[in-house]
């Protein structure tokens, strides 16, 4: 099976620069937007004296997934879908979205996300541990301080007190990021980096560090990197961004929903951070079921990807 996907008249590394481009000013334009619908319903402006000071606790919570959602939409599915046409390519050919989608694969993929959940539960575990030598201690520091600022705005974002709030949760985290950031790695970086390496496995795995890299998360790198890898080589494999998608706001989705029921009995955020109840054996059980579902994707698609002129 060759490349399904209509080559580009433009150089990988054009495309890449096209790619960013798109995506910033689909950010900036889509954060303008958002701002301006906003703005008749914000009545005394304390939202506005928030941001300039940086206080994310005294911040309306409406503020900020109204800009979340907004910025979002421009920069991982307006930006992208954008440079599609740039590309001179149709979004849904470009992003693979027209390939039939296997029902067989598509129930590994739910089986192997929430299978995997403790071996990634696990990695994150390991990965805050690390400590960085003495002469890069500036930069441990920095690092940390952007996990706090990110950690913050989670815990803003995730307060839910109502079903309304758990819906727009799901919106705001599950479904657009797995959508868009799909299109933009997946479906982008990833196509764009096979194209220029002409191997898929240096392109996922490059994708995927930089999927990870971008969320300035740097304690949470190694499991949201390999979460990525996992991604790419579902889309490979699946033939189907449907695939990564479906990972992507299962990942993301059973974290809102469990954070919503948990709050319902009474927990707070910095609880729920800490529940963690799975011994040794379970996390060994965890990685041995889901090696054989990643196994058994894998036959199910006989090795034949969506890249195979590259291999």
């Amino acid at each position: 099976m060759h490349d399904i996907q209509k080559s580009s008249p433009y150089h990988p590394a054009l495309q890449l620069m096209f790619l960013v481009l798109m995506a910033f000013v689909g950010a900036i334009v889509f954060t303008i937007i958002g701002f301006l619908v906003w703005i008749p319903f914000n009545t005394d402006h304390f939202s506005l004296l928030s941001l300039t000071e940086n206080n994310m606790q005294n911040m309306d919570i409406s503020f900020l997934r109204m800009m979340q959602i907004s910025s979002s939409l421009g920069l991982f599915i307006a930006g992208p879908i954008a440079f599609a046409y740039l590309n001179q390519s149709k979004p849904k050919t470009y992003f693979y979205f027209d390939q039939p989608l296997k029902w067989t694969l598509f129930f590994l993929v739910v089986a192997i996300m929430f299978v995997s959940n403790p071996v990634f539960e696990l990695i994150n575990e390991l990965n805050q541990k690390l400590a960085l030598p003495d002469f890069l201690k500036s930069l441990e520091i920095w690092m940390k301080e952007k996990e706090l600022q990110a950690a913050e705005l989670t815990k803003k974002l995730l307060e839910m007190r109502t079903y309304n709030d758990l819906i727009i949760n799901l919106i705001m985290i599950a479904i657009i990021p797995a959508i868009g950031e799909e299109l933009f790695f997946r479906g982008g970086i990833q196509t764009i980096l096979k194209d220029w390496f002409k191997n898929y496995h240096v392109a996922i795995w490059v994708t995927a560090i930089l999927f990870s890299a971008i969320h300035l998360q740097f304690y949470g790198f190694f499991p949201r990197m390999l979460l990525g890898a996992l991604f790419g080589y579902l889309l490979v494999y699946g033939k189907s961004i449907w695939l990564p998608i479906l990972g992507h706001f299962l990942n993301n989705g059973t974290a809102v929903v469990m954070a919503f029921v948990m709050q319902k009995q009474g927990k707070s955020i910095a609880e729920i951070e800490q529940t963690s109840n799975y011994s040794i054996y379970g996390y060994a059980i965890s990685a041995i079921i889901t090696l054989v579902l990643l196994l058994m994707f894998f036959k199910q698609t006989k090795n034949n990807t969506l890249y195979s002129a590259y291999e």
